[in-house]
């Protein structure tokens, strides 16, 4: 009877020190359309929008436009997507997905009020290319 006591005793604790980070749906925390742009010293604008849908409960989908402006050309226009991206903490997110031109991406999002702060991560070729932390405005 103390085996078995014991065995539920240590079964009980460790059932409750895993705890989920997730409390609910925390869809909300990153949904919506959110825009950044930069200008480039070489004399153009990338503009990228980032349309973040639920999916199912605590699992989104991304659509991601970039936007290339040159002064003396045409527009560059790239989309790439990632769908069902888990969601396993309230505030941050890290997924990776394959671009249209076939790179392998690794993506961190923080979610906070009215805004993600991103960064990425793309293997171009031999070279790591590391993104720095850009805040998407939600619109």
């Amino acid at each position: 009877m103390k085996i078995v006591i014991l065995v539920l005793t240590v079964l009980f604790f460790t059932g409750c020190a895993q705890r989920d980070p997730v409390r609910g749906d925390s869809t909300a925390n990153f949904t919506g359309t959110f825009k950044y742009a930069i200008a480039s010293p070489g004399g153009f604008v990338s503009k990228y929008t980032w349309v973040v849908t639920p999916h199912s409960p605590n699992m989104l989908n991304f659509d991601m436009t970039k936007v290339i402006v040159r002064g003396d050309g045409p527009e560059i226009v790239s989309r790439d997507q990632a769908m069902e991206v888990e969601i396993t903490d309230e505030k941050r997110l890290k997924f990776s997905y394959t671009t249209a031109h076939g790179q392998l991406v690794q993506v961190t999002v923080l979610a906070a009020p009215k805004k993600l702060i991103v960064n990425g991560m793309a293997l171009q070729g031999e070279d790591l290319t590391n993104v720095p932390w850009y805040e998407f405005e939600k619109q």
